[in-house]
């Protein structure tokens, strides 16, 4: 099974849609300020874009990054960008050995179009707690673009002269070092499993209580945030993951050929003990639980494609899916 880009793919099956849960928790960490940031003609950006976006607007927002100085050196869907832990991390790591100072979350709605500028700190999370940022928005994205030229050419001196004529948008970042397996691991039988809470109390409780009731095996609740290092050491030998992303860009970044795709997957689900056929719009937001390996980050996805609209189902498929396989009770 091979790790493929397939862009052009993406971009056609994927219209118009809500912002997710995880663009909005980004963007509810920075604090808005009137001044745009001091350094933004002289370092380089990522720009984070929403699918619905098409790519003559991408065209056309480099073009004036271009004449402004704005050095906006890749483009990436920002939805396939936090679609989790383990793609974050890889995302990261990229844009920090490139040296990128800043993050363009560039949004569209039916207000019109926005552009939010901020420090990326470096790290998965991608910004800091109340990091300074400064947005720009109309309902004409011309306007709008020529917009920031104004104030950028008003209060920043132009140090960016080498700038791409077109946005970058075919890099390959693989969020896994280690082999994709079509299988369970043997580890979890043998070691303890970290799953990873979500970071919210409802969710957490709810998550706790499943587990406790359906997971006959040794596991613990660990923080979202601890270092699979940290737990390594701890003695843990597999963490439980998941991505959460349009079904198409989800089984991209796992490593499925999406080359015969068509407009609706077929998911495996269970009704108690009985597995069903559902199938649910390529371009739908699904989750999709995988055990990783945490000493040779090999990722294994089980024998189906068992994801779901909600981490509910989706867990209760993986974990139901394991036990049968497994063949425990």
């Amino acid at each position: 099974m091979r790790y493929l880009s397939i862009l052009f793919v993406l971009f056609c099956c994927c219209p118009t849609w809500a912002q997710p849960a995880e663009e909005s928790e980004l963007m509810a960490r920075l604090s808005f300020s009137p001044t745009i940031p001091t350094e933004l003609l002289a370092t380089r950006s990522v720009v984070l874009f929403q699918s619905s976006i098409p790519q003559k607007e991408l065209e056309e927002c480099q073009r004036f990054f271009q004449q402004t100085g704005i050095d906006a050196v890749a483009y990436f869907d920002i939805h396939r960008m936090l679609a989790g832990q383990d793609v974050r991390k890889a995302y990261a790591s990229y844009m920090a050995n490139r040296s990128i100072k800043f993050l363009i979350l560039f949004q569209k709605d039916e207000k019109g179009y926005r552009l939010i500028f901020c420090n990326f700190n470096g790290k998965k999370d991608l910004v800091d707690n109340n990091a300074p940022a400064w947005k720009q928005e109309n309902v004409s994205l011309n306007e709008l673009l020529r917009t920031v030229y104004r104030f950028a050419v008003s209060n920043l001196r132009k140090q960016n002269f080498l700038i791409n004529d077109l946005p970058e948008m075919d890099i390959i970042i693989n969020p896994f070092i280690g082999r994709i397996n079509e299988s369970f691991p043997i580890e979890v039988k043998s070691f303890k499993t970290a799953i990873p809470k979500f970071g919210n109390a409802a969710d957490d409780a709810e998550l706790e209580a499943y587990l406790k009731a359906n997971f006959p095996l040794k596991y613990e609740l660990v923080d979202v945030d601890a270092t699979e290092e940290s737990l390594y050491t701890k003695g843990f030998r597999t963490i439980l993951r998941f991505i959460h992303a349009r079904g198409i860009v989800a089984k991209e970044i796992l490593g499925y050929d999406v080359t015969q795709v068509a407009r609706s997957i077929s998911t495996a689900m269970f009704v108690e003990t009985d597995f069903q056929i559902k199938t649910i719009p390529a371009d739908q937001a699904v989750y999709k639980f995988y055990f990783k390996n945490i000493e040779y980050g090999n990722i294994f996805l089980g024998t189906k494609w068992d994801a779901d609209l909600t981490w509910q189902d989706a867990l209760r498929n993986h974990i139901q899916a394991y036990k049968v396989n497994q063949k425990i009770n």
